[in-house]
């Protein structure tokens, strides 16, 4: 892929994006509560790990035996790695949830300021 194919690819995905919401524009405090974007609707999944293991190989000149050994370590350890996912993964979904949380207290607190009499 030529640097240009990879501008135009990238720009190609922002427009996408884009249209998705992902870019959404700052809106103040008190407008109301910002509309979920793109990205706040992919975190759930986002929390969730999965490493794809094809994609391991060796760039070296005889990246072929590399590639093997890499995957027969994998292989390996692959109860190790397991563990450590799934660690991974529990954080990810605590604080997901801790997040959300918070972010329902702050709009629960901008409402009722919303609601208080201007002085």
């Amino acid at each position: 892929m030529t640097p240009q194919d990879a501008l135009q690819r990238a720009r190609t995905a922002a427009a996408a994006m884009r249209a998705d919401g992902a870019y959404a524009e700052a809106t103040p405090a008190r407008l109301g509560p910002p509309s979920p974007t793109a990205a706040d609707r992919k975190l759930p999944q986002w929390a969730l790990i999965e490493p794809d293991i094809s994609e391991v190989r060796s760039t070296r000149r005889f990246g072929k035996p590399m590639t093997l050994f890499k995957h027969g370590m994998l292989r390996l350890l692959d109860q190790y790695h397991r563990l450590l996912i799934a660690e991974q993964v529990r954080f990810n979904a605590v604080l997901l949830q801790y997040v959300q949380r918070l972010e329902a207290r702050i709009a629960e607190l901008e409402a009722r300021l919303d609601e208080e009499p201007r002085r």
